[in-house]
């Protein structure tokens, strides 16, 4: 890859793109088209494409869904007011101007209504934030309509004539729509149906002459032969760097006006669906490709960059704050456009919309919406500390998936371990009864580059704490950093568990999946990391990871250089720790044959050089028939089964 690198920096180097002589707007790329039971009463298509259903609960919390990521808030409703004062909140705070509305027009056909509707939802609480909107008109939906006798062909030109005449009248005039030299920006996703000369015709029931852009492999449909960039897939392929650099710089040398874009990656889950053939994958790598397709936008000379999406998990180019990469690519835009808001401001409107699912929206919730939106932050952390104060006060916990709340348990959400770090956070769910519990301290998985924190549903009413933590992720930092933050977590649990109700030090457990595991294995093993918090592994109970690397964690030697198939025990490696004065210690894996490359194998390598230096208390165990991501379900009753034998009490 890293000649395709090269490759992609020369590219940049040499092409005659024109910097802008003022930085353009930023508009994302908006998709209206999410329902779920509470709002809508059903869960729609965009979260099903009817095979996934989201009324099935993971192991992890999240909901079953038609994407390969997962909204931080968890699946929502596009017609719900308190998700859409979030979404804008959170694009103020992130620097971008506006959105690109991708809208199937005004006729009552499949969910076409409710997209509509939802639309008319967003504007005001954009025009509260002072920002602008635009239009993507898809006009394959007039073939869809005549393909199902909804319209009839002899109409469909009097429809679009229609479509544009609602556009002119309602919204190309409205002074928060985009507009270029006093006109107004419309964009259509194609043209899918109509011709050019169509195209001609139906724009000039409009009186304000909208600029209009379309797909650049469909600029001879369009009148102006203006185009919007767009994620380069097509026919299944999978597109490296190169490709699409090339295909970018030569998009913004064409002589006709063209939208710039930028994008995170693209991986659609359509095949998975059974829907169709994907059609295509272009690689996140880490967050570089937004980063360079960002950079190649912001030189091309367009007035406005696009980015390709905000929210289409569908495609997989969601750039919204999200379960796997958090608000990575918003604290990128921010660094972009150098907006006055920081990274640590990202995670306010999360924490408003939690408190509101919540609480209820009260007046004083609401008065910190209405801040976030005018971009007035003071204020706004003020009642929300005071209202997470309130909340520690009362007996119950709230997940998002429960059908009820639980007066026997507290949750405690986002409690910072490290001050200053915005991913050095924690939650903690424990008993609230009195009675002594052990707690375990649990580390998510993702390679180290990506996950986000849960209380796992397996270890919910089980009468143990746990603690969930989130950690800093790579590329942005490198090891030993992520070890350190885990260490500074499990410091934290050990020096204030005490203080919840029946809480002790002595029966505090260390687990993780993955990732995760491999981050318990170290903190338990090499003393160094804990002893920097004031600590010893000597006061931990017990560790148990699962399916966690014990040979130097993959990510690390990537830091390093080194290949994923080249095995390396060198002082990252839990495998270079291993001693008799380790706490016990169980080591769960999946099936041998279903495994990450060789997972088993470290594991049980592992297993026998400690009895070899004598440690009296370490178990594997392989859940045969599981693999990787599906053994954490069978392994936390192994986990729970452990907590109570090696507890203090």
């Amino acid at each position: 890859m890293r000649h395709l690198l090269l490759f992609s920096l020369f590219l940049l180097i040499i092409s005659p793109l024109a910097p802008a002589k003022d930085a353009p707007k930023v508009f994302a790329h908006y998709m209206p088209w999410y329902s779920t039971k509470e709002v809508s009463g059903h869960w729609g298509y965009h979260w099903t494409m009817d095979h996934y259903d989201p009324d099935s609960i993971r192991w992890d919390g999240r909901r079953e869904a038609a994407s390969h990521d997962y909204p931080l808030i968890g699946l929502y409703d596009s017609r719900d007011p308190v998700a859409l004062e979030y979404q804008v909140q959170q694009m103020k705070l992130a620097g971008i101007d506006g959105v690109i509305i991708d809208w199937y027009g005004i006729r009552d056909f499949r969910d076409y209504a409710a997209l509509h509707e939802s639309t008319q939802m967003l504007l005001p609480i954009l025009k509260r934030a002072n920002m602008q909107f635009s239009i993507c008109y898809e006009d394959q939906s007039i073939k869809h309509m005549v393909s199902s006798d909804n319209l009839p062909e002899e109409e469909v030109l009097a429809h679009g004539k229609e479509v544009m005449r609602w556009m002119e009248e309602n919204w190309f005039q409205d002074k928060s729509y985009l507009k270029i030299d006093g006109r107004p920006v419309l964009l259509v996703f194609g043209p899918q149906h109509f011709s050019a000369s169509e195209w001609e015709e139906l724009l000039a029931v409009s009186e304000t002459s909208p600029l209009f852009y379309t797909l650049p492999h469909l600029a001879e449909a369009s009148p102006d032969k203006a185009v919007f960039g767009w994620p380069p897939v097509v026919g299944g392929k999978s597109v490296n760097s190169a490709e699409w650099t090339k295909n970018l710089v030569s998009l913004y040398e064409r002589e006709t006006p063209a939208i710039a874009v930028a994008f995170p990656g693209f991986q659609d889950i359509y095949r998975q669906a059974g829907l169709h053939d994907s059609y295509g994958f272009i690689s996140d790598r880490d967050g570089a490709t937004f980063r360079e397709t960002l950079d190649l936008a912001w030189k091309s000379g367009s007035p406005v960059v696009q980015v390709t999406t905000w929210n289409d998990y569908g495609e997989g180019t969601v750039v919204e704050p999200t379960w796997k990469l958090g608000y990575r690519y918003l604290e990128m835009l921010q660094e972009r456009v150098d907006t006055e808001f920081e990274p640590r401001d990202l995670r306010l409107p999360a924490q408003l919309y939690r408190l509101r699912k919540q609480q209820g929206n009260t007046p004083d919730l609401q008065q910190v919406s209405d801040a976030l939106l005018s971009g007035d932050l003071a204020p706004a952390r003020k009642i929300l500390t005071q209202a997470e104060q309130e909340a520690r006060k009362e007996p119950a916990f709230f997940f998002e998936e429960d059908t009820e709340k639980n007066s026997r348990y507290r949750l405690f959400r986002n409690i910072p371990y490290r001050e200053g770090e915005a991913r050095c956070h924690l939650d903690l769910y424990y008993p609230s009864g009195g009675k002594p519990y052990s707690t375990v301290v649990w580390f998510h998985g993702g390679g180290i580059s990506k996950g986000n924190k849960s209380i796992p549903v397996p270890l919910r009413n089980k009468g143990v704490a746990v603690i969930s933590a989130n950690y800093r992720l790579s590329p942005f930092v490198e090891a030993p950093v992520y070890i350190e933050d885990a260490a500074a977590a499990v410091a934290w649990t050990l020096k204030n568990i005490g203080n919840y109700g029946g809480g002790s030090p002595e029966s505090v457990f260390v687990s993780g999946h993955s990732a995760g595991g491999y981050l318990a294995s170290m903190i338990g093993l090499d003393p160094q990391w804990l002893e920097a918090e004031g600590c010893k592994t000597e006061d931990l109970a017990g560790i148990i990871p699962f399916s966690g690397h014990t040979i130097t964690h993959f990510t690390v030697r990537k830091e390093m250089g080194i290949g994923g198939k080249q095995p390396v025990i060198d002082s990252f490696a839990p495998l270079f720790h291993v001693r008799k004065e380790a706490p016990p210690l169980l080591l769960i894996t999946g099936d041998r044959e279903l495994e990450l490359l060789g997972r088993y194998e470290e594991n049980a390598y592992f297993w026998r050089m400690m009895q070899e230096v004598g440690h009296p208390d370490t178990t594997l165990r392989e859940l045969e028939g599981f693999d990787h991501g599906k053994m954490p379900e069978p392994a936390f009753p192994l986990l729970l089964q452990f907590m109570k034998s090696h507890s203090s009490h």
